[in-house]
């Protein structure tokens, strides 16, 4: 079975290593490098597959309750969840960008289908406006 502290130190790299790519994402997101993002989020799985995969292990460890127990453990767990708090907190704040980034498209769409053909624009069931760029093209003489 694998020590206690190999587990912690390994959780609190893959930390370290996910808050940095959630930094990264933050930065592609506000530059807009659609490249980097899907780099990025593939990153972002493994590291989190990770995580959850040593999370595994260290609740089913036999010696677990030394987590809560003994000082240099418990200074150690503190120290992960201070890293998880801030990979959140960064995490809440791309989500953030996301959505402005998503609405912003979506008013530009909708300014493209606009000009593209004002003369064809409807709506949808949804409330969304739509060209039909068949419109009036199909009459014969």
């Amino acid at each position: 079975m694998t020590n206690l502290i190999v587990l912690l130190d390994a959780q609190h790299q893959t930390l370290t290593q996910l808050k940095q790519l959630i930094t990264e994402e933050k930065e592609a997101l506000l530059k807009q490098d659609a490249d980097k993002l899907l780099t990025l989020a593939k990153d972002k799985m493994q590291r989190m597959s990770l995580l959850k995969a040593t999370d595994e292990k260290l609740a089913a460890h036999p010696e677990q309750d030394k987590l809560t127990s003994l000082p240099e453990f418990v200074q150690k767990v503190e120290a992960a969840k201070v890293l998880l708090a801030e990979c959140k907190h960064i995490n809440t704040q791309n989500s953030s960008l996301i959505e402005h980034n998503i609405a912003t498209i979506n008013r530009l769409a909708q300014a493209l289908q606009i000009s593209r053909n004002a003369t064809s624009l409807t709506y949808n069931d949804k409330g969304k406006t739509s060209t039909i760029s068949t419109l009036g093209n199909d009459f014969t003489a």
